[in-house]
């Protein structure tokens, strides 16, 4: 029936094993193995002058230890680069007054500036008068007649100017008033805090 003598040595291994229990099943297994030598592996086996290609045991003190796992740091992922916030400090008002100093007239300040709102318009201009030509103190006519002169002008200079006094913190101060109580005119100076937001107006 079986013309593979393998096949057929199997068939009759099975038939002979199969009503046997796990236990001497393991036996025989291990006599045949034993009796053919199966355990040797002839191809691993060197000859005069060849290297032993064989598994080798590795002395235990060869061994390296294994590395520290790597500890995960907390806030922020491998290779980000932590940024620090920090807040620009205030501009000292030296330094705004030097951005002032250096220009000839409002024409020319407000050439280099792209501020267009009225209260924006109204602080420049105060910021500059009182800064160039050391005024200490302005009122609305001042500041909107000189505007008015270089093509700057503000529709409605008392309501931009009391935004600027009801600023927190104030961009201008009332200093008090001129002239007879019907026509009085309101006198302010800027603070400041007022300095420093004028300067910001500069594109330099």
């Amino acid at each position: 029936m079986y013309h593979d003598p393998e096949i057929k040595a199997l068939s009759n291994a099975y038939e002979a094993l199969k009503g046997l229990d796990n236990d001497q099943i393991t036996r025989i297994i291990d006599w045949v193995t034993s009796k053919f030598e199966l355990n040797q592996h002839p191809d691993l086996e060197t000859g005069p002058g060849e290297v032993d290609l064989s598994p080798q045991p590795v002395p235990v003190e060869a061994v390296e230890p294994a590395a520290e796992p790597i500890k995960k740091r907390r806030g922020r992922k491998p290779g980000q680069v932590r940024r620090r916030i920090e807040e620009t400090p205030p501009q000292p008002v030296a330094v705004a007054l030097k951005g002032f100093m250096k220009y000839d007239s409002l024409e020319e300040i407000f050439n280099v500036s792209t501020t267009k709102k009225s209260g924006a318009k109204m602080l420049l201009a105060a910021a500059y008068l009182q800064e160039k030509e050391n005024l200490k103190e302005l009122s609305s006519y001042d500041i909107s007649s000189r505007l008015k002169k270089i093509g700057e002008e503000v529709k409605h200079p008392s309501a931009a100017i009391n935004s600027l006094i009801r600023k927190k913190p104030p961009l201008l101060l009332q200093t008090g008033t001129h002239g007879a109580s019907a026509k009085s005119r309101r006198k302010f100076r800027v603070t400041e805090e007022g300095l420093r937001i004028a300067k910001k107006y500069i594109n330099e």
